[in-house]
């Protein structure tokens, strides 16, 4: 009942103020706020952030570059490296192509002494082969100009002298070689 009696003595019904609405004093005092939490954010916390930002972009940005610049010296280098290459294997080639130049020449000088070795050989196993042809021919001489008197003096009945023979048998065996 006290509750009853305080409103009735307050008086008539009063409009009960909205909650949700501010009043004047509330609005400027917000204004006011607002407007020191932008100008403090905006003159003296951002323009540590934004440099920090700014920096970090240009490290990045100059990180790029030596990037650029490394991939580039190193396309430079393998280009280098291949030319070297190149070089070295135009060197070996001829390193090589002269090494068997040499090697044909040092054959062919090789083939050339056999072939006289073996031509000499030759001029003497002919020279030996005459000398033993000789040989056995004088050996078989007698004996030939024997044998064909014998014969001959048995074809023809009568004696025949081999030394008078004997020539006659060197001239027939002269003629056959």
């Amino acid at each position: 009942m006290s509750l009853l009696l305080i409103i009735a003595a307050e008086g008539p019904a009063k409009e009960a103020d909205n909650p949700i609405l501010p009043v004047v004093p509330e609005l400027f005092w917000s204004a006011l706020t607002f407007a020191a939490f932008f100008l403090l954010i905006k003159f003296v916390l951002l323009p540590p952030v934004k440099r920090t930002m700014d920096l970090r972009a240009e490290a990045i940005r100059s990180d790029l570059d030596a990037a650029e610049a490394a991939k580039a010296s190193a396309s430079s280098a393998a280009g280098d490296v291949d030319d070297q290459l190149a070089g070295a294997r135009a060197e070996a080639a001829a390193v090589i192509d002269a090494a068997r130049s040499e090697a044909e020449t040092e054959r062919q000088s090789i083939l050339a002494q056999a072939n006289a070795e073996v031509a000499k050989m030759k001029e003497l196993a002919e020279a030996d082969l005459a000398a033993a042809r000789s040989q056995a021919m004088d050996q078989v001489r007698p004996k030939v100009a024997e044998l064909a008197t014998s014969a001959a003096s048995k074809a023809m009945d009568r004696t025949i002298d081999v030394e008078a023979a004997r020539p006659i048998v060197d001239s027939y065996l002269s003629n056959s070689n």
